[in-house]
């Protein structure tokens, strides 16, 4: 018999997707590899973030991302103008859960498809998703944004050296790995997984062991 005056207590044992102090968990969000026809980069982004123009800025469904880097060129008739230089071909990076990925991001008629962990561990016959960490996407980010210098990708295995911080700059206070050229001069570099990485050259007088 209930009393009067007191609530039934809520149920000991947490329900699907709700933590121990029944709280509703939300499922995580991860930036997902998105593959595109080449030269499509810049389109495909304009198309994903029109379909949440009208959603509100900290509320939209997922973050849409093209790695590429702002530089000056000059053209036939000595003008100079202001280009977005693609630095990985063919990606869109997209930050979503992965049950908006499945259901609604991969059908869409401009996504080839997603890229996968091919280093992974299969599902049967399939591989994982393959996805890059918060931190990861933040540096490339944040090169590419504040670089003087090109910022190149390399997709092959590279041997990195010391770790180190610069200590000067746009990116001072950014962390890395040092790479020491067959020409003698000195490159800074960030991990992406699965990526390879991205490096840029820099005197090697901004750059403190850590």
């Amino acid at each position: 018999m209930q009393t009067k005056g007191i609530k039934p207590m809520i149920a000991a044992v947490p329900r699907k997707g709700i933590d121990a102090v029944g709280l509703e968990k939300s499922e995580p969000r991860r930036w997902y590899i998105a593959i595109v026809n080449n030269k499509s980069e810049k389109l495909c982004r304009e198309r994903l973030e029109q379909r949440i123009i009208n959603q509100p800025v900290d509320g939209k469904d997922y973050e849409v991302y093209v790695a590429s880097q702002k530089e000056w060129t000059v053209t036939a008739s000595g003008k100079r103008t202001l280009k977005e230089r693609i630095v990985l071909r063919a990606l869109v990076f997209i930050r979503c859960t992965d049950s908006l990925r499945r259901q609604e991001i991969a059908h869409l008629p401009y996504i080839k498809r997603f890229m996968v962990n091919i280093a992974g561990e299969r599902s049967g016959s399939v591989r994982p998703v393959a996805y890059i960490p918060d931190y990861q996407m933040a540096d490339l980010r944040r090169m590419l944004n504040d670089a003087d210098e090109p910022v190149m990708i390399d997709p092959q295995p590279v041997r990195l050296g010391t770790r180190v911080r610069i200590n000067g700059g746009k990116l001072r206070g950014m962390e890395g790995y040092v790479l020491e050229t067959p020409n003698g001069s000195t490159d800074f570099v960030i991990r992406i997984d699965l990526l390879g990485c991205a490096k840029i050259r820099i005197n090697s007088d901004l750059l403190d062991l850590i």
